[in-house]
């Protein structure tokens, strides 16, 4: 059994409650899921599990299937990749990719930007586009001057990632880029942030945050990968 931890709020009593009382169904949610289905916010789940005594969402996952006899994956990339596969997201990025095609139909450039990790993998992406017969190339420098040249970016398409949507410097970039004429993309971890809301279309992937101290973001990129992929090989469709 779960340890019961300090005393609960009502909210996180509810929660609680459902969690034991519904094991077999909670194993099948991504945190953000649960929420959803408990009319709550992410952050009230989170308070909760850390309470029950687990530091992560995907711990108490382990735990549950530990306890229903559900095979466990040990480590936790594996976890999240297997999660993100097997969420009912996935099929729906069908008709975005649908919606990215015609959103695309006569962009002549692709523009990918990112900061961090999300620059490396903006390379990464503007690599697969090339590879597959499409004109495009990163911008690197989170200050680059976009502004300086006024309407320089119609009939181009900008594919942004962000983890968070929250970053000052790429919200402050799309924002430049829009004024500029740009189509934007972005893919962020979660759909209602700053760069999702700027978008003329959005890719998400619902996956645990993982925070390293104050900034450092260890969130899972296998999902911006797969869409990367996806979104460059269906322009050859």
């Amino acid at each position: 059994m779960m340890p019961l931890g300090p005393k609960y709020t009502p909210t996180e009593w509810k929660i609680y409650q459902f969690i034991l009382s519904n094991k077999d169904k909670v194993v099948t949610f991504s945190l953000r899921q649960l929420a959803l289905k408990l009319d709550v916010s992410p952050a009230s789940v989170v308070r909760t599990i850390k309470k029950m005594g687990y530091e992560h969402y995907s711990d108490l996952n382990k735990q549950l299937k530990h306890e229903l006899n559900i095979p466990i994956v040990d480590d936790d990339i594996t976890f999240q990749a297997n999660f993100y596969f097997h969420q009912p997201i996935i099929n729906s990025y069908t008709r975005k990719f649908e919606a990215f095609k015609r959103l695309t139909n006569n962009i002549t450039d692709f523009i990918f930007y990112g900061i961090g990790t999300s620059n490396d993998l903006a390379s990464y992406g503007a690599r697969q586009f090339v590879n597959n017969g499409r004109s495009a190339f990163v911008v690197s420098d989170p200050f680059y001057p976009i502004d300086r040249i006024q309407n320089a970016y119609h009939n181009k398409a900008v594919i942004v990632l962000s983890v968070s949507g929250e970053t000052t410097p790429t919200i402050e970039q799309v924002m430049n880029f829009r004024t500029h004429g740009a189509k934007v993309i972005s893919i962020t971890n979660n759909s209602d942030n700053t760069i999702a809301n700027l978008s003329d279309l959005n890719f998400s992937y619902f996956l645990e945050s993982k925070i390293v101290g104050r900034k450092l973001n260890l969130t899972s990129q296998i999902p911006v990968v797969y869409i990367l992929e996806r979104l460059s090989r269906s322009l050859q469709d």
